[in-house]
């Protein structure tokens, strides 16, 4: 591959500083603070310089998006590769408490990614989906370790009889990519393992949970260790 000219040095270095300082305004003020106008000041950049980076905030947000989806997934990912392949229960219940801990230290990107999408108008780039793809491929990966009865425990496989067309046709390629053994039962599974260890974590993020709890983190792993029992883990 040959070296990057200087010319593309200099746009990659502007594009991680823009991406840099708009993350800054994410954090201390949530998405609603994004304005390109904003951080073109603060960069003391022309707006029109600015615009030929991203010409619109849902561009810049989108970018965003990504590198916060390649974060919470390599943190997951990290936590699971902590324990042995031989251990899915370790596994799965070190994903889940990861995903509380990220989620609790990036609550502005948390929303951004998942409490956002309602409110903060998102483009939806090739570059946001991969990133996205990649997170989701960490909770297929717990779900293709279960063992549960079907129709039994509280993570079983349940009674539905899914196919393939019930999902999103783009992520199901990729997880059949990655897991060529995959049913669509298990795909359901890893939808159902996510709603449980979102919601709760949701709920905390939110604000919504600690006034009913002196320690939402007690419930949490409660949660867990009854998903991950429910799994055959």
């Amino acid at each position: 591959m040959p070296a990057a000219s200087r010319r593309e040095r200099h746009r990659a270095q502007t594009t991680a500083e823009i991406k840099a300082t708009a993350l800054k305004h994410l954090v201390e003020e949530g998405a609603e603070a994004v304005a390109l106008r904003g951080i073109a000041r603060d960069m003391g950049m022309a707006p029109g310089t600015f615009y030929s980076y991203f010409d619109t905030r849902e561009a810049l947000l989108a970018a965003l998006a990504a590198d916060a989806y390649r974060d919470l997934a390599a943190h997951l990912r990290a936590a699971r590769e902590a324990h042995p392949a031989g251990d899915p229960g370790a596994r799965a219940l070190a994903h889940g408490l990861a995903y509380r801990e990220w989620a609790l230290t990036h609550p502005q990107e948390f929303r951004l990614l998942f409490s956002g999408r309602g409110r903060v108008p998102r483009a939806d780039t090739a570059e946001s989906a991969e990133a996205e793809y990649e997170l989701c491929l960490g909770i297929v990966e717990v779900a293709t370790t279960a063992r549960p009865a079907v129709g039994g425990g509280s993570g079983g496989l349940g009674g539905s009889a899914y196919v393939w067309e019930d999902f999103d046709p783009a992520f199901t390629a990729v997880a059949r990519a990655a897991f060529p053994d995959l049913t669509p039962a298990v795909l359901a599974l890893s939808l159902r393992v996510w709603g449980r260890m979102h919601g709760l974590v949701t709920l905390e993020i939110d604000g919504l949970l600690r006034p009913q709890i002196d320690d939402p983190a007690v419930l949490y792993r409660d949660e867990l260790c009854d998903l991950v029992r429910g799994l055959g883990l």
